[in-house]
């Protein structure tokens, strides 16, 4: 021990600090995220809202009260319904065709003929209403079993998702999301990597751009965000009796650095607001990409 503190003695502080470097970079990394200032940027909007995400650091939960309710999925289910039919072959692939019926829609992209992966990136509802024909209730609903998908209800009118009984969580689609990322759930490797296909919204690489002013940017590697939308006009939240207040949705999950890190986040205009759902639309993306760079795992715009 004496020649242990004489050799230190002799190195001095120097060499300790060089010693404590790693330690310290590796506590500056673990810093939790800021759940405050996360807060506000829903604030800031005039928004309720919610966000939940695994991050390096463990789970966030932004509003953890509203994360725990469960709400109209709307589009975000069409995850499911495109696995569902690429595991059963109902799709083949991502080019199965579905043919345009001739009624125009109000939404751009939507009138004509669509490929599933067309149809996914342009969230058509006519086509996954057809898709989820071709699975048929009993197996939609065995697999948001298998998933935990919230409550799991198939039931309703041809479009349950967007205004049926069926119902699913942030916490709830976070925990399914981190699964289907991960392989962890009875389906093949090929309809995994599939849908994998369609939903990836963006990828870049991180040069560090995000660190503090003065500070030495630091290469964080290629980073990619698989993501699906979803607009429930009428968004089931709990307490509104009128069902007239519409839930936006961006769920998803981000691979970087060897890892996944599964999100949600949901908003809804607050009480007394007049925006509509279009008004909502924009905010979605805008928001979690805020929040995902906010706590570390996507680069700062």
């Amino acid at each position: 021990m004496k020649q242990l503190r004489s050799l230190l003695s002799f190195l001095g502080l120097p060499f300790l600090a060089l010693l404590l470097l790693p330690a310290l970079c590796l506590a500056a990394d673990s810093v939790r995220p800021d759940l405050a200032r996360l807060a506000r940027l829903f604030d800031e909007r005039g928004l309720d809202g919610c966000f939940v995400a695994q991050t390096p650091q463990g789970m966030v939960r932004v509003n953890p009260q509203r994360a725990s309710l469960r709400l109209r999925p709307a589009s975000t289910f069409k995850v499911v319904n495109a696995l569902v039919a690429l595991e059963s072959g109902v799709a083949p692939d991502t080019a199965f065709l579905l043919r345009w019926d001739g009624v125009h829609r109000d939404f751009p992209g939507w009138d004509s003929d669509l490929t599933l992966e067309q149809a996914f990136r342009v969230s058509c509802v006519w086509y996954f209403v057809e898709l989820g024909r071709l699975n048929g209730r009993e197996r939609l609903g065995a697999a948001m079993r298998t998933l935990s998908y919230g409550n799991a209800d198939a039931g309703g009118s041809d479009q349950f998702w967007l205004d049926g009984g069926l119902r699913i969580s942030a916490d709830e689609q976070v925990r399914y999301l981190d699964r289907l990322a991960r392989g962890d759930v009875p389906f093949s490797p090929r309809s995994l990597g599939l849908l994998r296909q369609i939903m990836l919204l963006d990828q870049g690489t991180d040069q560090g751009s995000g660190q503090e002013p003065g500070q030495k940017k630091r290469a964080r590697g290629q980073w990619k965000l698989y993501a699906k939308s979803g607009m429930a006009v009428h968004g089931g939240v709990p307490g509104d009796t009128s069902d007239r207040t519409p839930v936006g949705w961006l769920v998803g999950y981000v691979e970087r650095g060897g890892e996944t890190y599964a999100f949600a986040l949901n908003l809804s205009p607050r009480p007394g607001d007049a925006r509509t759902w279009r008004d909502l639309m924009p905010l979605r993306l805008e928001l979690a990409r805020a929040m995902l760079a906010e706590v570390g795992i996507l680069p700062a715009k």
